[in-house]
C-alpha cells in the first residue's frame, strides 16, 4: 500500500582476495529504479558477518505502481572492490515489507494530571502494531545523562488513536520529551 516501508538486506557468504594479508572490502550502494537509496556502505573483512540493509518507502519508488505485464520496479546493489578483492558471494538477498509502517507517528494530545503527576498522551497508530515509547529530559542519545530511555517496548495499538500513560513521570522533571516508534522484533 501507499504507506508501506521496505528493508532490503544482503548478507555476504565469502570474500576472495588475491592478497589475504591486505585489508579488502566492497563498497556497496543500493539503487531502486536507478535512483540511489541511502549512502554507500562499506563491507569489509572486519564486519564480514554483519548483513547490510537499506530502508526505503513507496515514495522512494515514485509512488504506487499499476498491476500488469512486466515488472514494476527493480533493485540493484552496486559494488566497488577495495584492496585486493577479487570476488564475493552472497548468502542471501531479501526484501522485508512492513505494511503501513510509513504512517507518521504523531503525538496528538498530551496532558499532566497535577494530582498524581501522571503524563498521558495519545498518538496516531495502526491497530495491532506493537509500539515502543521512549522518554528523555535532554534529547541526548540513549545511555547519556537524561538521554532516551525506553519505558515501554510492547504497547499493542488497540485503536487508531492510542493512549499511553507514564505514571508519576512529571514528579521530578520540569520538562520531558517522548517519542513513539514501531517496536523492533
Amino acid at each position: 500500500g501507499p504507506n508501506d516501508a521496505f528493508t532490503f538486506t544482503v548478507d555476504f557468504y565469502n570474500l576472495s582476495e588475491s592478497d589475504p594479508a591486505s585489508e579488502s572490502s566492497y563498497d556497496l550502494t543500493f539503487f531502486v529504479d536507478g535512483k540511489q537509496i541511502g549512502e554507500m556502505q562499506p563491507h569489509s573483512e572486519a564486519d564480514f558477518s554483519a548483513a547490510q540493509s537499506w530502508e526505503f518507502t513507496v515514495d522512494d519508488l515514485g509512488g504506487t505502481a499499476e498491476l500488469g505485464a512486466g515488472f514494476d520496479h527493480y533493485v540493484e546493489v552496486r559494488s566497488t572492490p577495495t584492496g585486493s578483492s577479487r570476488w564475493a558471494s552472497l548468502d542471501y538477498a531479501r526484501v522485508d515489507v512492513i505494511p503501513g509502517a510509513n504512517q507518521d507517528l504523531i503525538i496528538t494530545e498530551l496532558s499532566v494530571d497535577p494530582d498524581n503527576d501522571n503524563v498521558t498522551f495519545s498518538f496516531q497508530a495502526k491497530v495491532g502494531l506493537i509500539y515502543a515509547v521512549d522518554r528523555s529530559t535532554t534529547l541526548r542519545s540513549s545511555g547519556e545523562p537524561g538521554g532516551w530511555l525506553e519505558i515501554n517496548d510492547s504497547l499493542v495499538a488497540q485503536s487508531e488513536i492510542q493512549s499511553f500513560t507514564d505514571p508519576g513521570a512529571a514528579a521530578d522533571n520540569a520538562k520531558f520529551f517522548y517519542r513513539v516508534r514501531v517496536a523492533e522484533e
